[in-house]
């Protein structure tokens, strides 16, 4: 019995690495871009999200260089090639000198009956460099409710 408590309890604490997983965005919320440690790391999951119509939600924030930046965003990009389409129910994109500043883009589902979305917003940080937040979410809120939800600063 103690063993099977301890298999459960492993497979429990490896799901919520698996979230995102298949995105090239998973990347960085692995910290094999950014080192772990300078990132703000949120992960939530479960019936605190319902009011939104979601089942996960996590967010990783840090501030990097120019380089660091050109490489999440790269990813970023990549991933987008799985969106659902370019119409504006699917897709919300910004960018400002040349970069991505501001995206929420519904990617190809995969599991059936839920959403799957990705964002990023870079700004410039106050002591210089880029701040960037990354998000993933699933669940069946529609990129309109996300809208409402998550107003844009």
């Amino acid at each position: 019995m103690k063993h099977l408590l301890i298999t459960l309890a492993l497979i429990a604490a490896s799901l919520p690495l698996s979230a995102q997983e298949g995105l090239r965005i998973n990347e960085v919320f692995e910290g094999n871009i950014i080192n772990e440690l300078a990132m703000q790391e949120s992960l939530v999951k479960g019936e605190s999200l319902e009011p939104f119509k979601l089942k996960v939600l996590h967010t990783v924030k840090f501030t990097t260089g120019n380089s660091a930046r050109d490489k999440v965003e790269a990813l970023f990009k990549e991933d987008m090639q799985g969106r659902l389409s370019d119409e504006n129910d699917n897709l919300e994109l910004e960018y400002r000198d040349g970069h991505l500043y501001y995206a929420i883009v519904q990617i190809a589902d995969t599991k059936k009956g839920l959403h799957r979305y990705i964002c990023y917003q870079c700004r410039q940080a106050a002591m210089g460099g880029n701040s960037i937040t990354l998000v993933y979410m699933e669940g069946k809120a529609s990129l309109a409710d996300l809208r409402k939800t998550f107003k844009k600063k």
